[in-house]
């Protein structure tokens, strides 16, 4: 059903009869764009932007993204159309983003895939200004280059955290890992940071198809007390709320509603970015991805390093090596104890 108005059952009967013997202010051809502009059932006079195919349906676009399917085709270009122009947005305009649509972007987290089908992904919603300018504060992030640090944390102290609407900080449940009570919880460590990882890409996928900005910011235990978190822990930004010893922080998601759109209706991004060298956003050719098959004819690969330093490096790697199955037993020794007192049933 939809619930639209009168501009959806326009758009519909627009896939029977050919559009240019329609009324209602319809122009476009098949296989390109139409707008619709009415004065009737809309406030402000508002555009709502089509994509109409022949026997492929139609699907509309405003800035709450209502999407209709009609056939497989339609989800498959709906789905590739948000991931192909999700662009990270660092700056926003002052508009809250409404409740129905931060659920939607928890419902997908939550669906996203998990190793063992642990379900571990956590995730706390932000939306009190007030708290968003205090994590900002902490996990200062400004990552544009020849910025003088200085002035921009006068100007914007808490960065670009404290422009958005809200903050989604994703954590992981290392009780969930722990459970094994195997004495492999630093093998299986990794997953949780798999894990959440899915689950950002579905929030950033979802606030793209929403018309939402949206930015990935990188965090983890392992950035307390270091320089990315003002000397500070996770903890410390966080002590507000009720956060059991066991949830690992992941990432933040920034959103809100952008301050410009492509043609399509999508967040506008940055053209060039980077932390270190700035490149273009625009991706590159798949074979530029992809990993082919060694050539048996080429010759083997030249480290470049002359016979001590290869010795030394041989040597080292080794000594690393067996350091590492030292740090991985008493590991495992740590973790029986600790699932016995604490996990044990």
């Amino acid at each position: 059903m939809c619930f639209i108005g009168r501009p959806c059952l326009f758009a519909i009967l627009a896939t029977k009869w050919p559009p240019r013997t329609l009324g209602w202010g319809i122009r476009t051809d098949f296989m390109q764009k139409i707008q619709l502009r009415h004065a009737f059932g809309r406030r402000n006079s508002e555009k709502v932007t089509c994509s109409i195919t022949p026997d492929r349906g139609i699907y509309l676009s405003n800035r709450l993204s209502l999407i209709m399917y009609s056939s497989k085709i339609d989800r498959i270009d709906c789905v590739k159309q948000s991931l192909m122009k999700r662009r990270s947005v660092r700056t926003f305009t002052d508009q809250k983003i409404e409740q129905p649509i931060l659920d939607d972007l928890i419902d997908v987290a939550k669906y996203a895939p998990s190793g063992s089908n642990w379900q571990n992904q956590r995730f706390l919603v932000v939306t009190d200004p007030e708290e968003i300018q205090k994590i900002g504060k902490i996990r200062f992030v400004w990552p544009y280059k020849s910025a003088n640090v200085d002035r921009v944390k006068e100007a914007h102290p808490a960065g670009i955290l404290g422009h958005g609407a809200a903050l989604i900080v994703v954590f992981a449940d290392a009780a969930k890992n722990d459970a094994r009570g195997n004495g492999e919880y630093y093998m299986w460590e990794a997953l949780e940071t798999q894990n959440c990882s899915a689950s950002i890409q579905n929030i950033l996928t979802m606030a793209a198809a929403h018309g939402l900005g949206s930015c990935w910011v990188s965090a983890s235990e392992k950035m307390n007390y270091s320089r990315m978190l003002s000397g500070k822990t996770w903890r410390d930004a966080l002590s507000s709320y009720d956060i059991p010893s066991t949830y690992k922080m992941q990432g933040v998601v920034v959103l809100g509603y952008p301050k410009s759109y492509d043609e399509a209706g999508y967040a506008k991004g940055e053209k060039l970015h980077g932390a270190t060298d700035w490149v273009s956003t625009e991706r590159q050719e798949n074979s530029h991805y992809l990993i082919n098959k060694r050539d048996v004819n080429a010759s083997n690969f030249d480290s470049g390093l002359g016979r001590n330093e290869a010795f030394f490096v041989l040597a080292y790697s080794k000594m690393i090596k067996l350091l590492l199955r030292l740090v991985s037993y008493f590991d495992r020794r740590i973790h029986k104890i600790e699932y016995v007192r604490h996990l044990g049933k």
